[in-house]
């Protein structure tokens, strides 16, 4: 399987995950407006569901972020250089970049084990409302905070990939532009 192949495969799996997270927060915000402003009630654990979806759509979607250049840099500095310098430049920048996701991968970790020991609160009332005393354990915390991992190691999976085809640029005599033309990033 090539790269831009498992690429083009990924992207789809990954827009698919954001596409259905985003429909269930639209369907519960909707259903919290429903019933707080049409039946004067209000759903106890909408507000708790969306924020939780909501950090899993920002930590999943950092990657698109990245590919669309939607995340600060510095491009002046390369388009200044010349064709190897742009490369080598952007091979320095995306390792600190990767050095960066695998710390946040790491103590990302650390923390959801950390906090992550406790029950979503919820998810606990809703439970103890409708079991009483025999209520099943509610899913802890540790999946919420399990986003910023999982996001981080992704993106620096993708920005690794974006150093390999830097690196056979350079080999190949392209430019910078090439690249990031080709896999879509626009990470210069």
């Amino acid at each position: 399987m090539t790269v831009t192949l498992f690429h083009r495969v990924f992207r789809t799996g990954l827009q698919a995950v954001l596409a259905a997270l985003m429909i269930g927060l639209l369907a519960v915000m909707s259903a919290q407006i429903i019933w707080r402003y049409g039946l004067n009630s209000s759903l106890l654990w909408s507000e708790e569901l969306c924020r939780y979806m909501l950090i899993w759509v920002s930590f999943l979607a950092v990657i698109f972020a990245y590919e669309r250049g939607e995340i600060a840099a510095l491009s002046f500095l390369s388009t200044s250089l010349p064709r190897v310098g742009a490369l080598v430049l952007a091979i320095v920048g995306g390792l600190f970049a990767v050095v960066l996701c695998f710390t946040l991968v790491y103590y990302g970790y650390i923390y959801a084990g950390l906090a992550g020991g406790q029950p979503i609160p919820a998810l606990r009332f809703i439970y103890e409302d409708i079991f009483g005393p025999s209520a099943p354990v509610a899913p802890s915390v540790f999946w919420v905070y399990f986003a910023l991992p999982l996001g981080m190691g992704l993106l620096g999976l993708r920005i690794l990939i974006d150093i390999g085809l830097y690196g056979r640029a350079i080999v190949r005599g392209e430019t910078l532009g090439d690249v990031t033309f080709r896999t879509g990033s626009a990470a210069q």
